[in-house]
């Protein structure tokens, strides 16, 4: 059996003829009628019915024809992707980015890098606490896309583009505090603080909150976070754009103490490090950021 035989069948099912098949494929009917003898000859069933003008799959010709179609389909793929690598092209891009990140336009790049690349695996990892970052540092990321201060360039050696802007907000479930409520940060105290488990970048350390001796539950992730906020287990910091609505409904509270900041402003940017040379498909990821930058900046 040959790749070229099933092509042959598959070509005679689709045109419904020999005469159609061999006009379609440039050859000659002959050639196309021995190439499915020597199948049949080499399985030992009829493909094809022949009492009839049309060509018809007997019972056995079915399923074998099916199977035909998912190998030629297989070696389709096969091919295009030997094509891709042997072009210089990643097999796998891991990309991490953290929650406080503008979704749509992250869905946008990576939309764009699949239409073109569609050979290569893309790994997304989304994270939380400057998670994104840290597996870019370990290696465990190609590009990160993620909040940014300018003490991070601490870290080492990385090149950043600022892409976007996050705001995180104090909020609780209305069960523990009212609209207005809320004055001073003493107020928060009876309270369970709710956070995600800082990363193990040494910067990131609960030692950066403001008020010590807190009761505190800590979750992996954010979305946890918020179903543990709107359960009415504590106060705690959280993207705004992940509870936009639920601050509508009424069914969480943004807190303002007049003492302590309750809202954390800053940049998003998609980060890399400097040592490591992108390869074809992360850089088109990148430059893809870079142009979604600029066309936001002209707009």
């Amino acid at each position: 059996m040959t790749l070229d035989q099933l092509r042959t069948l598959c070509h005679i099912v689709e045109c419904g003829s020999l005469k159609l098949a061999a006009e379609s494929l440039h050859k000659t009917q002959p050639a196309l009628s021995m190439a499915i003898k020597n199948l049949e000859a080499e399985y030992g069933f009829k493909i094809f019915n022949r009492q009839s003008y049309r060509l018809n799959l007997t019972p056995e010709g079915k399923p074998f024809y099916r199977k035909a179609q998912e190998l030629l389909l297989n070696a389709d793929q096969l091919n295009s992707m030997g094509r891709h690598l042997g072009e210089g092209n990643e097999p796998l891009v891991r990309f991490a980015y953290d929650l406080t990140s503008p979704h749509a336009l992250i869905l946008k790049a990576l939309k764009q890098c699949q239409r073109q690349y569609p050979e290569t695996e893309l790994h997304v990892l989304c994270k939380s606490r400057f998670g994104a970052l840290e597996l870019l540092q370990n290696g465990q990321a190609d590009l990160a896309v993620g909040p940014w201060w300018p003490t991070l360039y601490s870290l080492g050696d990385l090149d950043t583009v600022a892409i976007s802007h996050f705001k995180v907000l104090l909020v609780a479930s209305p069960e523990l505090f009212q609209p207005g409520e809320v004055t001073c940060a003493d107020q928060l105290k009876p309270q369970c603080h709710l956070t995600v488990e800082e990363s193990g970048l040494n910067f990131d350390s609960e030692n950066l909150m403001m008020m010590k001796g807190l009761r505190q539950w800590k979750t992996q992730d954010a979305h946890t976070l918020k179903q543990m906020l709107l359960g009415g287990l504590g106060w705690g910091f959280i993207p705004e754009h992940m509870v936009q609505n639920e601050l509508i409904q009424g069914t969480l509270v943004a807190l303002q103490p007049e003492d302590m900041e309750h809202t954390i402003n800053g940049e998003i940017r998609l980060i890399r490090r400097q040592e490591q040379t992108l390869g074809p498909v992360a850089t088109m990821l990148w430059q893809s950021f870079v142009t979604a930058n600029d066309e936001l900046s002209l707009s």
